[in-house]
């Protein structure tokens, strides 16, 4: 106890445990009752600053944008000064001030010292021995041009050690900008830990495109009196994302000129060409099948899409009849045990080269999958039936790259009184059933779907 009562960070590590505690209590107590958070009231950062006059009083009247805790960007309000805390208001007034522009460039080699103690850090933090001892072969490397990696058990600091280096750099008068790039589950601590330990403005870039753009526009840049943006100086120091908003090629990222150019090689910059996309679709829907507890006509007709042909030639399914008609999601209802058509599956060769088990190696987006596996199906069959049934040789010239205007596709006479907007008619009806077909419906940012759902409905004419 002595020894935790020595650590300055043991209250704030006690008081989030009593708290999450309490919230479990309250869950297994009173499940009917929603959990609120009170992160929602604590005002996380400020964003902007409005002045107006009172329309009675003709008094100046102060409104801040304030970003809430534990809450998107995209769900920030405008608050009275008042209601505002004041520890808050000042800090992002300090990041207004536009700093001075001075390039340093990183220090020789044989400059680099060790350092013997831990510097006091924010807050009075100082980093354990065997801490210290981490950070400074970081920044060994650093001073020596080495890349490195940093491994450790669990629990020992490793986040601390690689922020307390970042510091290091920092106070050397290297402001950045710093890229972390770290798992969804953590990138809550690395903001936290920043926060904690040093003077550094950390950003986390994530979330839904008006919350990204809400970033750009309030976080990321300086403007000028017209709000044209300032190049080549940043509000922030640090970014943290994650590999998901990397690998989506995030334009908004690449424009930063980063210190290291991670984003244009290794793993960021892979690839995938249409055997790949071919291999991961069918582990993707291999998957779905062994876990779908729904019409045993959909496991059938999406494990004759899947199936290969001899000749590798498309293919006319014979399960696809019927497939019209509504179709139950099985979520509620007896549960049948579920059969992975194991006629099938036992002359299933090519079940070798995309075996689910080995080609899918993230156990949470398994786990998400599962859940998600009757929508699925039911969503490729139907595209499917838009197809095959719809569309027709309308498909094909439409990913030709022929404009809707120009592809006979028939469509049922429609009284166009129940319409979105006045101008839609039957060609607005064409449109909509080309879009949805090229580029599938609308998905989340943790939809299962690939990011191009129609190679799912393609894989069934190769080998």
């Amino acid at each position: 106890m002595e020894e935790l009562e020595k650590d300055p960070r043991i209250a704030q590590k006690i008081k989030r445990f009593r708290n999450k505690q309490a919230q479990m209590k309250h869950i297994f107590t009173e499940p009917d009752e929603d959990l609120f958070n009170p992160d929602y009231v604590e005002v996380d950062r400020v964003l902007e600053v409005a002045h107006t006059k009172d329309a009675e009083t003709g008094e100046e009247v102060t409104h801040y944008l304030v970003k809430w805790c534990s809450l998107p960007y995209e769900e920030s309000t405008w608050e009275l000064e008042e209601d505002v805390d004041p520890a808050k208001v000042k800090e992002f007034e300090s990041l207004q001030v536009l700093p001075e522009i001075k390039h340093v460039e990183r220090p020789a080699s044989d400059s680099w010292q060790k350092l013997e103690k831990s510097r006091e850090y924010k807050n009075s933090n100082q980093l354990r021995e065997y801490q210290l001892e981490g950070m400074n072969w970081l920044l060994f490397n650093w001073y020596n041009r080495k890349n490195c990696i940093l491994a450790d058990e669990m629990g020992l600091g490793k986040t601390i050690q690689s922020i307390t280096f970042l510091s290091e750099i920092f106070l050397r008068g290297i402001h950045g900008p710093f890229l972390i790039i770290a798992p969804l589950s953590t990138i809550t601590n690395w903001e936290r830990e920043f926060r904690t330990w040093t003077e550094m403005n950390a950003i986390v870039y994530h979330g839904s495109q008006i919350s990204r753009q809400m970033i750009q526009q309030y976080e990321m840049v300086y403007r000028d009196a017209q709000g044209n943006p300032l190049s080549g100086v940043f509000k922030f120091h640090v970014v943290i994302t994650t590999f998901e908003m990397i690998l989506a090629d995030c334009p908004e990222l690449k424009k930063i000129h980063w210190s290291c150019d991670i984003l244009t090689h290794g793993r960021f910059k892979w690839h995938l060409n249409e055997k790949d996309m071919e291999m991961i679709c069918r582990a993707l829907l291999v998957y779905c099948v062994k876990h779908y507890k729904g019409d045993e006509k959909i496991k059938s007709f999406i494990w004759e899409l899947i199936t290969p042909t001899k000749d590798g030639q498309a293919q006319t399914l014979q399960n696809h009849s019927g497939l019209s008609a509504p179709v139950p999601r099985g979520r509620k209802g007896k549960k049948t045990k579920n059969q992975l058509l194991l006629p099938e599956l036992k002359n299933a060769d090519w079940l070798a080269t995309c075996n689910p088990e080995v080609v899918l190696h993230d156990d949470g987006y398994k786990k998400h999958l599962k859940q998600h596996c009757n929508k699925v199906l039911l969503r490729v069959r139907m595209l499917y039936y838009l197809k095959a049934e719809i569309l027709g040789e309308a498909a094909e010239k439409a990913f030709e790259g022929t404009p809707a205007r120009e592809l006979e596709v028939p469509l049922p006479d429609i009284d166009y009184v129940e319409i979105p907007v006045d101008w839609w008619d039957a060609d607005a009806d064409k449109s909509l059933l080309i879009g949805v077909f090229k580029h599938g419906v609308y998905f989340s940012e943790r939809s299962p779907f690939p990011e191009k759902p129609h190679n799912l409905l393609h894989i069934s004419s190769r080998k």
